[in-house]
C-alpha cells in the first residue's frame, strides 16, 4: 500500500511540475512578446533611441528568463531566440528598419513555436 501511495505522489509531482513548466513558458513568452511589441512600435515610428533603450531592457529580461528556459527546453531553441535578439539589436543600432522588423518576427515565431512545442497535447505525449 505504501508503494502505491508513493508512486501516486511521484506521478502527481511530475505532472504538476510539467504544468508549472508550461505555465512559466507561456507567462514569460507573453512578457517578452509585449516588450518586442513596444520595440516594434518604436521602430515603426522611427524612434531608434527609444527602441535601443527598450532592447537593452528586453535583452536583460531575456537573460534572466533564458537561464530558467535552459532548464526546461532544448538549448537550440534558446540560441535561436538569442541570435534573433542580437540581430535585432544590431539592426536597430544601424537603423535598418526592414531587417529589424524581420528580426522581431523571428523572435515572435521562435517564442510561439517553443511554447507550442512544450504544451501538454496528445501529439506531444505520443
Amino acid at each position: 500500500m505504501k508503494q502505491v501511495i508513493i508512486m501516486v505522489i511521484c506521478i502527481l509531482l511530475i505532472v504538476s511540475g510539467g504544468v508549472g513548466e508550461i505555465k512559466y513558458l507561456e507567462k514569460s513568452s507573453v512578457f517578452l512578446s509585449s516588450d518586442v511589441d513596444y520595440i516594434q512600435n518604436a521602430i515603426e515610428n522611427n524612434n531608434y533611441q527609444m527602441a535601443e533603450q527598450q532592447i537593452d531592457n528586453t535583452y536583460n529580461s531575456w537573460n534572466d528568463t533564458k537561464s530558467v528556459w535552459e532548464i526546461f527546453i532544448n538549448n537550440d531553441e534558446v540560441e535561436n531566440i538569442d541570435e534573433a535578439m542580437v540581430e535585432l539589436k544590431k539592426n536597430v543600432q544601424f537603423e535598418k528598419k526592414d531587417e529589424a522588423l524581420i528580426a522581431i518576427e523571428k523572435i515572435r515565431q521562435n517564442l510561439k513555436n517553443t511554447v507550442e512545442k512544450h504544451k501538454l497535447k496528445i501529439d506531444n505525449i505520443l
